[in-house]
């Protein structure tokens, strides 16, 4: 069964025809190498037209691992260094994200003005939720698009609403 992603607060629509996976599935690996389209983006954990639910954290805030010998990722295939300690950040975002192929919220979403992200290769997802939706201006989504871990867009679970197509 097809889904859509609509936002809670005002019912626009936010993504493209899904269809639920049982499971996030494994992080793919990442070389870093450019490719033939000369970006440096990691593929996306989901496949286009499909979403999974993270049950780990998501994004920020980000806060001190206390093991300061854990290497964790803090974003989605990312380690972060902790500017004020020895050790590693870990995330403290919200669980059970909804985790979708970008190219599926082409068109659906738009910048958050109030954040002003700058990675490589695209925003990084360090500041919290860098889409909002169009209708209303609810913040409803981060997306991961640096080089440094997989392209793809997590929704906030209170902030969208999922119906059958």
């Amino acid at each position: 069964m097809n889904v859509r992603l609509l936002c809670t607060a005002c019912g626009r629509r936010l993504s493209e025809p899904l269809r639920p996976l049982p499971e996030l599935p494994a992080r793919p690996e990442h070389d870093g190498r450019i490719k033939p389209d000369g970006s440096r983006h990691a593929p996306s954990t989901v496949p286009r037209g499909a979403y999974a639910v993270d049950p780990e954290p998501s994004g920020a805030p980000f806060v001190a691992h206390p093991d300061p010998e854990w290497a964790g990722a803090a974003i989605p295939g990312v380690s972060m260094s902790d500017p004020e300690g020895d050790g590693f950040l870990m995330s403290a975002g919200p669980r059970n994200t909804l985790v979708v192929h970008h190219e599926d919220t082409v068109g659906f979403l738009a910048p958050n003005p109030a954040l002003e992200e700058i990675g490589c290769c695209g925003p990084p997802g360090l500041e919290g939720p860098n889409w909002v939706c169009p209708g209303c201006g609810a913040p409803v989504a981060t997306l991961f698009a640096d080089c440094s871990g997989p392209f793809e867009t997590h929704f906030l679970p209170d902030v969208v609403r999922v119906t059958a197509v």
